[in-house]
């Protein structure tokens, strides 16, 4: 999990350790869930373009410290473990292209405009001996393994529709939950016992949840609360949040975020939503953005932090 964090623009600055729950207050909570998740879903990924002039942000994971900088036109990032520091530049200075490694030393590289670039030399040069080489790129690949987390971003709205087509491709829960039925499907049909845990918490609340073929070979979802049969689509809102963060959980990400997690909160799935926090946290993350800090004394998580944002 993601220990520390650390964002700076416009002449703000936020830095906060992080635990297996953390809910965000204050000003500025979204953009810094972005950051984070933009970041870690590209490692090894062009560096996404950053509309800031000046701009930085911080990872950790554990001994492991990972920073991403644009000042002006220039890029840079660091990694640094121990001892152990390695610095990435690239950019356009006087209309001139660069893209270099500064430390241990400096030469040119390929592709310094990735996260976590490997150290690949554009001609063959003497400045670093193909053993050490070697070495910084055995230590790049164990930061792209420890960082490439899989994340998932829900919110800041969910509107799960009640029908999805089987050819709409790849089933990773979208932010607002428009295929809520297409990942409830898959769930049911490859990790069955996560799929059956996610329907009995439903059940405790007097939900029960249905997901199946229509006979146009179409797949569908309902609820039925107390016999009446409710599409997807027709929920409370409350309910469609509810259902997309607990398909989220039993989708098993290292890192569940959630942006406006009190979107339609009720008391009535708070119950649902408590434990559903604590069994992402008991094997990955939650990083939440919370409007009003009074409903984070709903979740009694041993493990959870508040964290006040200003950005």
């Amino acid at each position: 999990m993601l220990n520390y964090i650390e964002v700076e623009y416009l002449g703000k600055r936020i830095a906060a350790e992080l635990t297996p729950i953390t809910f965000l207050t204050g000003n500025g909570k979204s953009f810094l869930i972005y950051e984070i998740i933009n970041t870690i879903k590209n490692i090894g990924y062009k560096i996404p373009k950053i509309s800031y002039k000046n701009f930085k942000i911080v990872l950790r994971i554990k001994d492991m410290t990972y920073a991403l900088q644009r000042a002006g036109p220039i890029y840079r990032q660091t990694l640094e473990r121990g001892k152990d520091r390695v610095i990435f530049e690239y950019g356009t200075i006087n209309g001139v292209r660069i893209s270099r490694l500064i430390e241990p030393s400096e030469m040119s590289v390929k592709s310094a405009d990735v996260i976590m670039p490997f150290v690949e030399v554009t001609e063959h040069v003497a400045i670093l001996a193909d053993e050490e080489i070697e070495r910084l790129n055995k230590l790049i690949g164990e930061f792209r393994k420890a960082f490439s987390l899989r994340a998932l971003l829900i919110g800041p709205f969910v509107s799960p529709r009640t029908f999805y087509r089987p050819s709409e491709g790849k089933t990773e829960l979208r932010p607002d939950g428009s295929n809520l039925v297409g990942v409830l499907s898959m769930l049911a049909y490859k990790s069955p016992d996560d799929f059956e845990r996610l329907r009995s918490m439903f059940k405790k609340i007097g939900v029960k949840l249905a997901v199946g073929l229509t006979n146009k070979n179409i797949l569908g979802g309902a609820v039925y609360i107390q016999g009446v049969r409710l599409p997807l689509s027709k929920l409370p809102c409350s309910l469609k949040m509810a259902l997309t963060i607990g398909a989220a959980v039993a989708s098993r990400p290292d890192i569940l975020a959630v942006d406006n997690l009190d979107y339609c909160f009720n008391e009535n799935v708070a119950s649902v939503l408590a434990a559903f926090l604590e069994e992402q946290a008991s094997r990955g993350q939650v990083i939440a953005e919370v409007h009003n800090p009074a409903i984070v004394e709903h979740f009694k998580a041993q493990y959870k932090s508040v964290v006040s944002v200003s950005l």
